[in-house]
This record gives structure tokens, sequence and C-alpha cells, in this order.
């Protein structure tokens, strides 16, 4: 039987405890910005730095979290982790200035950017390789439905309290987790050799992909401007990854990419969040812009994609040993693909929310048989500093696919609105004659965003189908025989 002990269960509850907390705060604050700009009289474009930081402050320490678990231990750092994330998060929650609370979500971010690898790294470690799936279904769970009840909680939180509360909610879980972690998470044997941090490549990678990042996620900036800084930023990830190859303790084993069960599932991986997480922004966009109805309908709106992620993670574990990655996968991302494809076809400015939740159903129960899985079956056979690398590699790659993927969808939907309305964009929908006139060309532009989104799916469809499934072995690690 590959059930976990109870043991393990302890374990994957904490683990889920602290990502849940750190994917939450992605999220969370989104609904309240409209409230930031009046109690801090600040414009949107500054508003926006207290997501922006948070995010970016993420990107820049999940690189360093392999190097850190190596050298400290995953279950120590952890530990300073979700320290130094619910600090930060309690000031924020007491910030007397937007400054202050800039610099909190900073920190946050920091913190929060380290808990999810490290947690996937205790995890994978704490169980064989073939159990690895189980112990995802619980771990995993947070980084599919946190950014969905990020907007929900906090909804709640700032009609029923303050914007404050927003930050102090995370505060006890996260304390929670550490009680958890000491009581349950054993201790690690220091290794005898220490591995040098290697400094020059963190110079070139942690600014490398903040750059990136920062380049597609900020809408205020310049479009000129952007591209040089994702021209720079991809500069200095490319003479990373070159420098990497042949370095005896990089940062990061980018060698791990060369190894075809590895590199293709983080490819897929990568292919799906992009237009998947992407394209999450449409239907909030529907619902408020084409129906004219409330934040809070869209954040429901979102509730059954959670309930059929939910159902169908558990189910993908209990079948993806026995008929493997190849069929449980490609099975989920054909549901993703014909959720996409219908949501398409039946989308009108009438169309039932009924359908619309049936069809996001079928949306979530294809992502919940294609994110955690495919990486299981990426990590299923690293061990040791293999799988710290891996475990950092991978949310990496998900996270910066994310920011691309939303740049992409935002720009081809509003461009295409843009071109509808002779240039003036979505402004000219918030007038009630411009925006019945223009039905058709609305509804045109949300089915051709749609159609782009689909396409990149076919193509993570096509990879999975080409990537071999790796039985469950105990390899050396991958970095060693690259």
């Amino acid at each position: 039987m590959n059930r976990l002990t109870r043991q393990e269960l302890r374990i994957a509850a904490v683990i889920a405890l602290g990502g849940l907390m750190a994917v939450l705060d992605t999220t969370i604050v989104a609904v309240a910005l409209p409230q930031f700009m009046t109690t801090f009289s600040a414009s949107l474009t500054t508003i926006q730095w207290i997501v922006t930081a948070y995010a970016l402050g993420m990107v820049a320490a999940m690189p360093l979290a392999a190097t850190f678990a190596q050298r400290w231990g995953a279950r120590r750092v952890y530990l300073a982790a979700l320290l130094v994330f619910a600090a930060s998060s309690a000031a924020a929650g007491v910030a007397g200035d937007l400054g202050w609370l800039i610099a909190a979500r900073a920190v946050q971010g920091l913190a929060g950017g380290l808990i999810n690898p490290l947690g996937m790294t205790i995890g994978f470690g704490a169980v064989s390789p073939e159990r690895r799936g189980r112990m995802t279904t619980i771990t995993g769970l947070p980084l599919l439905i946190g950014p969905i009840l990020g907007p929900l909680l906090g909804g709640v939180l700032l009609d029923s309290l303050s914007w404050r509360a927003l930050f102090f909610i995370t505060v006890p879980p996260a304390l929670l987790a550490v009680v958890g972690v000491l009581r349950w998470v054993p201790a690690e044997t220091p290794s005898a050799e220490r591995t040098p941090i290697d400094l020059v490549g963190g110079l070139m990678l942690v600014p490398g992909v903040v750059a990136v990042a920062y380049g597609f996620s900020e809408e205020n900036t310049a479009v000129g401007v952007r591209a040089a800084i994702i021209l720079i930023g991809l500069g200095l990830v490319a003479v990373f990854v070159r420098r990497s190859w042949g370095h005896r303790a990089p940062l990061l084993n980018v060698r791990l990419l060369r190894d075809r069960t590895f590199g293709r599932n983080a490819a897929v991986l990568v292919l799906y969040a992009a237009p998947y997480f992407g394209s999450m922004l449409l239907m909030p966009a529907y619902i408020q812009i084409m129906r004219g109805d409330s934040t809070m309908v869209s954040a429901l709106m979102m509730v059954p994609g959670t309930i059929g992620m939910g159902l169908s993670i558990q189910f993908a574990a209990r079948v993806l040993e026995r008929f493997g990655p190849r069929i449980v996968v490609g099975t989920g991302l054909g549901l993703a693909i014909a959720s996409t494809g219908l949501t398409a076809l039946v989308l009108t400015p009438d169309t039932p929310y009924t359908v619309l939740a049936v069809l996001g159903v079928i949306q979530g129960a294809g992502t919940g048989a294609i994110m955690m899985p495919t990486i299981v079956s990426a990590g299923r056979n690293l061990l040791g500093p293999d799988l710290a690398s891996g475990s950092a590699i991978l949310p990496l790659a998900s996270t910066i696919a994310t920011a691309v993927g939303t740049a992409a969808v935002s720009a081809t939907f509003t461009g295409l609105i843009a071109t509808a309305t002779g240039g003036r964009g979505l402004a000219a929908l918030s007038e009630p004659a411009a925006g019945a006139a223009l039905t058709a060309e609305i509804v045109s532009a949300y089915r051709v965003t749609l159609v782009g989104v689909l396409a990149i799916m076919v193509i993570a469809l096509v990879v999975r189908l080409r990537t071999p499934s790796a039985p469950v072995t105990e390899p050396a690690t991958v970095g060693s025989t690259a």
C-alpha cells in the first residue's frame, strides 16, 4: 500500500499550512487596492507596489532555496522562513505609511519564496519515491487553490474588519506551522561537506529572474523600457545557465533540464501554467465588464473550479502509479482543452452562469490532473542535492510562466478591445451605450484570446505525449551523471 503513515500525514499537513499562507498572500490584497489608494492618498501606479514587491521578493528568493537547503538543511531554513514570514506579516499589519507597508511586503515575499520550494524538498524527502504522489495531494493543494481563495478571503476580511486584517490573518497559521515543524519534522543530520555558495551565479540568476518577472508583470512602465528590462534579465539568466552547466556546485543544477523526464515535465508545467493562470483574468473581466456584476460574483464563480481541482487532485494521486503520468496528465490536458474550447464557443453576453460553472468544474478537474502529477513525475527520481534543485526550479519556472502568460493574455485581450473601440480601450466599455453597441466585438475579443490560450494547451499536450514515463528507481542523482 502507498498510503502515508500518520507521521507522514502530519508532515504533509504542516507543509500545506505553511504553503497556503505564502500563496494566499499573492492575491489576498488585490481586492483592497482601491482602499489602499484612499488610505494612503496614492495613485494606482504607486499602490500596485504592494502587490509587486511581494511577487518580486518571491521570485528573488526561489533560486536560493536549493543552496540554502544544502548548506544549512531544509528544515532549519524552512523554520527561519516561516518565522520571518510571520514577523513581516505582522509588520505589514501595523504599517503606518505606504513605504513601510511596501518594505514589509518585500520581506514577506522573500520568506514566501523559500517556503514552497523547501516544503517540497522536505515532503519529497520524507517519503519513498513511489509515494511522492500521495504526499503531493496534500502539500500541493495550496499552490492551486490559494490564488483562488485569496480574493474571496480578502473580500470577506475587508468588508467585516479592515485592510490590516489581510496581513494579520496569516500570522497565527504561520506560527502554528512552526510548532508543527518543530514537533513532527525530523531534524536533519548535518552534511560533512559544506557546499560553497555560488555568489557569482546568484548575482546573475537572482537579478535576471527578477528583471524578467518585473518586465512582464509591471504594466505601468513604458513598453520599450519593459522590453529592455526583459532582455537584460534573459541575458543574465542565459549567462547563468551557460556558466552553471560546467560548474561544480552551481546555485541551481540546470543540468537537470537535460534529463528527458525532468526537462519535458518542466516544459509541460510551463506550457500549461502560462495560459491557464494567464486566462484567470478573463472570467472576472467578462463578469464585471460584459455582465456588469460585482467583484464578489467574480470571486464566487471561481469556486466551481476550485472544487473540481480539489477532487481531481485526490483521484489523480490514487491512479497515477497505476496508469502513469502520460495517461493521467494527458487526460487532464484533454479536459482543460475541452473546457477552454467549449467556453469560447458558448460565451455570449448572457451565457447562464450554471453553464460557466460546469465548465469551470471541468477546467479545475483538468488542472488538478495536470499540475501536481507533472511535478511528481518530474521529481520522482530526484535525490539529495538534485531534489533541492528540482524543488526550486519547478516553482520558479511556474511563477515566471504565470507572469508571462498573464502579460500575454492581458495584452491580447486589451489590444483586441482597443481595436474594436477605435483605440479607446476598456474605458469605452464603461459607457452603457458604447458597451451595448460593441457587444459582438467584445465577445469576439474574449473568444480570440481563449483560442490563443487553447493553442498553447494543445502544445503542452503534444509535449506530454512525447515525454517518457520513467519507472520509479533508486538512481544516483541526475547531476552526478549529467
